[in-house]
């Protein structure tokens, strides 16, 4: 698998922080109808979501909690109601994602700093850990009813960390990882285009490329932005 601007191979993969750019045609997909290419842009993030769902199994009917309310976290929101979940929390320790989250779909939000106690009652058959936080992960073990599901999404720090695997056991929980997407990405175009799902609430705003080092600074701040682009 290789992105577009990826320095994860070598030769690298040059990216798209250019006027002009040749796009392979198997990585093309036709779309019609009055979607902008703004909107289309979350095709990957929400292809993220769509594979975490694949990942949980049948949510119609559960109650879900989602740890991170980022780009994806919002993402996910919007993918498990769409796929039949009656309840989705969402949890983080900034406000204004937690807004997000409210305006794209979720029913309750926690301050995962705060309301602690409202984190470590065992209330979701599905858990989704988006935030890439340890101590995330630790509340959806922790909020998850006996025989839930949990997806890890996020990428934890790549040192070994401590786990006490015996509340697995002990409950039953089941905890698998969704990393990236496959088929999903034809998904979340079909989706997008179709506007079964609406994104724009997620985006805080478009910037030339003569000022991407503005969006990048705008980006890198949560209390902001939720998902900001530079186009050409």
């Amino acid at each position: 698998m290789k992105f577009l601007g990826s320095a994860s191979l070598y030769p690298h993969v040059q990216g798209m922080f250019r006027e002009c750019f040749v796009m392979g045609e198997r990585q093309c997909y036709p779309v019609s109808g009055d979607v902008t290419l703004g909107e289309l842009a979350f095709a990957e993030p929400l292809a993220v979501a769509l594979h975490a769902l694949n990942r949980a199994g049948d949510l119609v009917g559960t109650s879900v909690l989602v740890t991170g309310a980022g780009t994806i976290g919002c993402l996910t929101v919007m993918a498990a109601k769409l796929a039949g979940a009656v309840s989705v929390t969402v949890s983080d320790v900034l406000d204004r994602p937690l807004e997000k989250a409210l305006e794209v779909g979720a029913d309750r939000v926690l301050r995962a700093d705060r309301d602690a106690a409202a984190l470590a009652a065992p209330q979701f058959d599905v858990a989704f850990e988006v935030s890439g936080s340890f101590a995330a992960l630790k509340s959806c073990v922790a909020a998850a009813k006996r025989g839930a599901r949990i997806v890890q999404v996020g990428t934890l720090p790549h040192e070994p960390l401590p786990f006490v695997v015996n509340e697995l056991m002990a409950k039953e929980l089941d905890l698998c990882g969704a990393f990236r997407w496959g088929i999903e990405f034809d998904w979340a175009v079909r989706y997008l285009a179709a506007r079964r799902v609406d994104v724009r609430p997620l985006l805080t705003g478009q910037f030339p490329l003569r000022e991407a080092v503005r969006a990048f600074a705008l980006a890198r701040d949560k209390t902001q932005s939720t998902k900001v682009q530079v186009v050409a």
